[in-house]
């Protein structure tokens, strides 16, 4: 009896394994350019109509995650260790609601490994130390799979299965205004529920006719819910992905077209992000590949076996049986394959793939914890299959020690030590030594370099970023001042396939002594050329040991003209 009333000892070491994976580093390594975005609109206290505006004309995201941090950082300040301590608190509850759901559906084994596993994911840990809204997208994929497959098993109270019907409207509404790829995970939840209301008698106690009503009201509540964002959507598209041939996006030209599976399958979910792309990276990849890989096939091994014990339950039909707490049913195997496969297919298929490649994986991890999830199935299948019964606390602690000692390397490192987008507190303090006299302006060779010198450099040099002045002109003008980004901004005219001689540079450029060029990659393209014409001479700085981006400076000749 005491057995059966204890805490779930999986559960607290799964939260705490979550928690305190979260915790390195979480103040001290400095921000980067899409914290800093996030910050620059948040942080500042405006209304709500204007925060939206901002964002409905200016950013990729909607709005919802934005105005959570308001008020968190109205609350517990904008400092890096608050901001970020946000997504480690979504992280835990995606971690707690996983082992529920996987608990309600298996057994207390299944929902210790795959909580754990979601833990210890380095994808999952490494957004739960971002001020980004990933690690909330997480937390309302699970949430609204569990309202939803809730409603599903709901049977006999009407009233309780439309309160989590309507739980799972409200939860899928927060997803689409948190994120734009929840779109993926909606269509693989539509999917489903159009697989299940199909049939002939989706339940044997509610006609199916009553189900189908009450999931296509649910349905147009969401979408009236969310018709005020589509034109946004509508211009986002329009501005991206439409344009003259002479002028191309700089991600439509950095990374090869379609090159999203291959990331998916070699840089994505379990696999550590941090490893070097090396031979013995690539070994430690593929052999995590091939452990994946079996242990699906293990969770379909048991899938197939549920559905053949329970057929045999029912002579002469194949119809599935209801499904209990406890007693998961193929249905439940369905879902879990669906929220699995549905939203990579959606993704590979969409405009996103060719355009952002690896950027977009990240936003795949909404179908982590449904990962996770068949993993623990496979792993929970082999141990009855071949091992006999072991302890769940002696299977989660082997699982736990196996994966941590993979991924360590992941778990402790300081992005601060080795990404130079993590570096620009150095580097800006660096160029403030610097004291050439004169006039001098600061430029990001990229528009996020020009925000993040904006944020950390504090000197008396003023930081800009050269861009066009309008979309689609040629003439370039400098932009400064608050760290905010505009639309054009991401049409850079920095790249070798844009020749820079194309555009013309901004006559302001006259009023300055010295350019100071920062950028992460060691050419500047014809950025360089283009200066040189301009009148200035470039010389490459040497950074301090430790620096891995690049400083270029323009020194204006005395005898130009």
């Amino acid at each position: 009896m005491f057995h059966n009333k204890r805490a779930p000892l999986g559960l607290l070491a799964a939260l705490a394994v979550a928690f305190l994976l979260g915790l390195p580093h979480l103040g001290s390594e400095q921000l980067w350019f899409d914290e800093v975005l996030g910050l620059t609109i948040y942080r500042h206290p405006v209304n709500v109509v204007e925060m939206t505006t901002y964002l409905a004309q200016n950013e990729n995201h909607p709005p919802l995650w934005y105005y959570l941090m308001a008020g968190w950082t109205w609350i517990f300040s904008d400092s890096p260790l608050a901001i970020r301590f946000f997504s480690v608190l979504c992280t835990v509850l995606a971690v707690g609601l996983l082992y529920g759901l996987a608990r309600r559906w298996f057994n207390r084994r299944t929902a210790t490994i795959a909580a754990l596993l979601c833990a210890l994911s380095p994808m999952s840990v490494e957004f739960s130390r971002e001020a980004r809204p990933y690690a909330l997208l997480t937390v309302l994929a699970v949430a609204s799979w569990f309202a939803f497959s809730r409603w599903l098993d709901a049977s006999g109270d009407a009233w309780r299965r439309r309160a989590w019907l309507c739980a799972f409207a409200i939860l899928t509404l927060a997803g689409l205004y948190t994120h734009y790829a929840y779109i993926f995970l909606f269509g693989s939840q539509l999917f489903c529920a159009g697989l299940y209301l199909g049939r002939a008698a989706p339940l044997r106690v509610e006609s199916g006719r009553v189900r189908r009503r009450e999931f296509f009201a649910a349905v147009f509540c969401v979408l009236v819910g969310y018709a005020p964002w589509l034109p946004v959507i509508a211009t986002n598209l329009s501005r991206q992905y439409f344009h003259p041939d002479t002028l191309s996006p700089l991600a439509d030209t950095v990374m090869p077209v379609n090159f999203l599976p291959l990331d998916v399958l070699f840089n994505f979910l379990f696999f550590p992000a941090k490893w070097p792309v090396d031979a013995l990276g690539r070994v430690l990849q593929g052999s995590l590949v091939i452990l994946l890989v079996i242990v699906v096939g293990l969770a379909l091994a048991d899938a197939w076996r549920r559905y053949r014990t329970q057929s045999a339950d029912v002579p002469g039909s194949k119809a599935v049986a209801h499904p209990t707490p406890g007693n998961p049913t193929l249905d439940h195997f369905i879902i879990l394959f669906l929220w699995l496969l549905v939203p990579p297919l959606l993704l590979l298929f969409s405009p996103i793939s060719g355009r952002y490649s690896w950027y977009y994986a990240r936003h795949l991890l909404v179908t982590l914890p449904a990962l996770c999830l068949i993993s623990a199935l496979g792993i929970d299948y082999f141990l009855r299959w071949r091992v006999a019964v072991l302890p769940t606390t002696m299977v989660a602690v082997i699982c736990s020690v196996a994966f941590f000692s993979f991924s360590a390397p992941q778990y402790f490192s300081n992005d601060s030590r080795w990404d130079p987008q993590h570096q620009f507190a150095d580097l800006t303090a660096y160029i403030a030594s610097q004291d050439g006299g004169g006039r001098e302006l600061i430029v990001g060779f990229w528009p996020d370099y020009r925000i993040l010198l904006d944020y950390y450099y504090r000197g008396r040099q003023t930081v800009g970023s050269l861009v066009p002045r309008s979309v689609y002109s040629n003439q370039l003008e400098i932009v400064s001042g608050a760290p905010r980004q505009t639309a054009v901004e991401g049409y850079l005219l920095t790249h070798p396939n844009i020749p820079y001689e194309r555009y013309r540079l901004p006559d302001a450029l006259a009023q300055y002594d010295r350019i100071w060029v920062v950028s992460v990659v060691p050419t500047l393209y014809d950025l360089d050329i283009a200066l040189a014409h301009d009148g200035f001479q470039p010389t490459s700085v040497e950074l301090p040991a430790g620096q891995h981006g690049y400083l270029f400076r323009f020194d204006r000749l005395n005898d130009r003209g």
